[in-house]
């Protein structure tokens, strides 16, 4: 288990468009804008998901692959904390997902408020890239935490203060 820091152009995300709660942005967002530290970012290396991919879905990878070839990661979990992170012009801290033993790792700094609970620490690392590989079966679209994010700003479905203070 690693922890690094990224920039939103290297994690794909996870296909919640819009997200959920603009409360809970807004919340994360006024975190980050004080120096608070969030929550880690679970990631998982693309080269280790693609290969749960079926052959439909990998080409559409690629193609997303090639006009984002800095993308390396696939996000588990933080869709908020990362479209507040990247509002705010900040990198992104992330804990990497290897092997097995990661996440048994990952599950012991919740309590420590280091990683949120969530259902990808009661996944094995093979589980969690076939729920990613179900995931984007359904929808199959990839984009980067920063295009996703430049286009709530675009599309209005982020609250105008946040938009402003984006651009």
């Amino acid at each position: 288990m690693k922890k690094i820091v990224l920039k939103p152009n290297q994690i794909v995300t996870l296909n919640d468009y819009p997200l959920h709660s603009n409360a809970v942005l807004k919340e994360y967002l006024t975190k980050c804008k004080s120096g608070e530290e969030l929550p880690l970012v679970p990631v998982i290396r693309k080269d280790v998901v693609r290969k749960y991919f079926d052959a439909t879905l990998l080409k559409e990878f690629e193609k997303f692959e090639e006009a984002n070839p800095k993308a390396e990661y696939f996000m588990l979990d933080g869709s908020h904390r990362t479209t507040a992170l990247t509002l705010a012009h900040c990198n992104i801290q992330t804990i990497v997902y290897e092997k097995a033993e990661d996440i048994a790792k990952a599950r012991k700094l919740v309590a420590k408020g280091q990683i949120r609970e969530s259902r990808t620490l009661k996944h094995t690392l093979e589980e969690n890239c076939e729920i990613l590989s179900r995931h984007f079966k359904r929808k199959p679209h990839f984009m980067t935490v920063e295009q996703k994010t430049k286009k709530m700003a675009k599309e209005k479905n982020v609250p105008r203060d946040m938009i402003n203070s984006y651009n």
